[in-house]
This record gives structure tokens, sequence and C-alpha cells, in this order.
């Protein structure tokens, strides 16, 4: 008998990945590209534009993190071509993907943010869908260097007019993910799940984020990331003060 695979286990297999006997592995796959987080104009309206414009920030930056893991880049590659599907952003689609659906808010927030903090906000949010749509793309095809994704995530931060200091933080590490130490890649993945579970538990993103993060070994607890800060921290100082030292003495 043929055996049958989801489009999710294709992009898994395309990756280099041999498909086991059972589904189990990939089960997290299932609600891939499909919406979660915002299925009616109801739900959307109920959770504001700080929140759409957060959530994309946050799906954006945790996309990015999986599309450089070996097991986790076609998975970041279907979600990044599912988002991309209906060529531009422009229409309401609940079989999209929450990314697509956040995006769509943003761009069209007639009939769906009505408040006026709502409005006052979005009046400072101004997307450009060509870049945005072009760094989905490289995600797709696995070509984006270091320094495209700190410049889109740069600019991305301002277009959204993101406020949250620890978003932004997260920002300054994803941006750079390549390059960083496992210790500031658990610093950035803690502070993307703990958005995930106060503001956006029902992501599509949330679960499939989570999991890489547990396998990856990138989930840590308040105690463990306050200790790490503390040694980044110390290390960046130490740095610093020898960069001085140097300047000074000629070096």
């Amino acid at each position: 008998m043929t055996k049958k695979y989801t489009l999710q286990q294709y992009a898994a297999m395309e990756g280099g990945h041999t498909m086991n006997d059972t589904t189990e592995q990939y089960s997290f796959l299932n609600t891939l590209g499909e919406a979660r987080m915002f299925k009616s104009k109801h739900q959307i309206s109920k959770e504001g534009a700080r929140t759409v414009t957060d959530h994309f920030f946050v799906s954006m930056l945790s996309l990015y993190a999986m599309s450089n893991d070996y097991k986790y880049a076609p998975v970041a590659k279907n979600y990044a071509k599912n988002t991309n599907r209906f060529g531009n952003y422009n229409r309401p689609s609940p079989s999209g993907t929450d990314m697509y659906q956040s995006l769509h808010t943003i761009l069209k927030p007639e009939g769906l943010i009505n408040s006026e903090a709502d409005k006052l906000l979005l009046n400072k949010v101004n997307l450009d869908q060509r870049k945005i749509r072009m760094f989905m793309k490289q995600i797709e095809t696995g070509k984006v260097n270091p320094g495209q994704a700190q410049a889109f995530f740069y600019k991305l931060e301002k277009d959204l007019a993101i406020q949250d200091p620890k978003l932004r933080a997260a920002r300054r590490l994803v941006g750079d993910w390549t390059n960083l130490t496992t210790n500031q890649q658990q610093l950035a993945a803690t502070q993307i799940n703990k958005h995930f579970r106060l503001n956006a538990r029902r992501s599509d993103l949330f679960p499939i984020f989570s999991k890489y993060s547990s396998e990856s070994g990138l989930e840590i607890n308040d105690k463990e990331k306050q200790g790490i800060g503390k040694r980044i921290a110390r290390g960046a100082a130490a740095f610093a003060a020898g960069y001085t030292a140097g300047k000074l003495t000629g070096m």
C-alpha cells in the first residue's frame, strides 16, 4: 500500500528527514496554516490593535529563528509559503495562518479595529508589504543572511511602533540568531514563548515554536534566565572595559 503523507510531512522530507512509520513525530504540524487565534471579526476586535501588531512581530521573530534550525527549517518554509499563498494580504481568509490574519488586519483594519486607542496606534503603523513578502520568500528558500535579518527586524519594529522593551530586546537577539551563543538564544526563545503564553496562547505558531524550543534546549525558567542575563551583562562589561583600555594604550 502506498503511504500517504501530509504536505507538512513532505516539506519535512524535503529537508532531508526520514519519516517514521507513525505520524506522531510530526503531529504538532496538524494545525500548521490553520488560524487558531484570529478566526472571526469578533476575535480580532476583542484582541485590539496592540495585540495584533505584537503578535505579528513575535510570529516573524519565531519563524526566522526556526528557519535556521536543521529540523524546523522545512516547517518555517511551509508556514511562510502558506502565509504568502494568496499573493497579497488584502483580503480576509479564516483558512489562512494567524500571521496572515494579523498582517491583513493591520493593513485593512476597517470594521475590525474600532476603538480610538487602536486607531491612534494604527496611525503610527506603516508596513511595507513588498519587503515583508520578500523576506518570507527568503525564509522559504533559506537565503536570509544575518545582515538582512537585522535590517528587516529593525525596520519592522519601527514600522509596527513596537513599545514593549522585552520585545525590542528579543528583536536585537533574533536578528543575529546564527551568531548567538546558546545562552543568548535561550534568553530570546524564552521571552518569545512567554509572550505567546501571556498574549497569544491560541496562536498557531505557539505550539510549534514551543516544541522547537524544548527540543533544542532553549526553554529556561526565570531563575536560569536571570543568571544567564547577569553572566552576559558581566561579559559585555568586561569586553567594554578591555576595549576602552586598549584604546587608551594605543593597542
